[in-house]
């Protein structure tokens, strides 16, 4: 039997009415175990710091843990997935560091992406079944360097099954494969993610403001290596297995 028209769309947005808009956990490495030799993120310290007043001015109840082991950031993601987020209309994490594709760097070891992820789904934490989990990712995916290409012509329902990996969406800084860019007033990413939700939050789709985030970040910076005739460029990339449209 067919389902009832009720001839309205809220069935396709998510329900954002809870009495709060929820947690946003913020990992910023900047420094790291001597033996791991990774450099210091110089500029991360910006990022934190516009990150944190646009969630908050978005509502959020921001966490900032910086500089942990692995074994720190797997007690703090058990803490934040075992909390009670009932009362939240979802979650956000953003974490940013050094990385390859499918890892990100702790201050003594890497931690798989996979990892992270799965602390928060369905069968982790009930609690958020159902509802939107964001991660941003300020983190290279691979070594590879985009040398860009020049342009020739333009152009909820209750008792329901869901599975355990619906309503997550991942954005990472750039594709797989590639490097992401970083300078002293912050990453590319990052500053233009905090820009896009800044002056569009109440007005556009999250996925719409996303997509103006990629547009942003491909199309204004280039990085100019010195000694050699070469302009970098980066691609972030939006992978969503949102269920509904998410209007913050």
């Amino acid at each position: 039997m067919a389902e009832a028209n009720t001839g309205s769309d809220e069935i396709y947005k998510y329900k954002m009415d809870y009495p709060q808009k929820g947690r946003c956990l913020i990992i910023n490495m900047e420094n790291f175990q001597e033996d791991q030799k990774l450099p210091r993120r110089t500029g991360t310290s910006q990022d934190e710091n516009r990150l944190k007043d646009v969630f908050e001015n978005l509502g959020f109840q921001v966490q900032i843990e910086k500089d942990k082991k692995c074994d720190e950031i797997v007690n703090i993601l058990d803490k934040v997935a075992g909390d009670d987020h009932s009362n939240c209309n979802c979650f956000v994490c953003i974490v940013m560091s050094h990385g390859n594709e499918g890892e990100f760097y702790g201050f003594d070891d890497s931690f798989s992406d996979k990892i992270l992820f799965e602390k928060f789904n369905g069968e982790n934490c009930p609690s958020l079944v159902g509802k939107p989990k964001l991660f941003f990712l300020q983190k290279c995916n691979g070594q590879d360097r985009d040398r860009g290409v020049i342009q020739h012509s333009g152009a909820e329902t209750h008792g329901t099954i869901i599975p355990i990996e619906a309503d997550f969406l991942y954005h990472y800084a750039s594709s797989p494969g590639y490097l992401a860019y970083r300078n002293i007033p912050g990453s590319w990413f990052i500053q233009s993610l905090c820009e896009m939700l800044e002056k569009y939050w109440d007005k556009k789709e999250l996925l719409h403001i996303l997509t103006l985030v990629n547009h942003k970040v491909a199309y204004e910076y280039p990085r100019i290596e010195k000694g050699k005739n070469a302009r970098y460029k980066q691609m972030p990339c939006v992978v969503s297995r949102l269920t509904k449209l998410l209007y913050l």
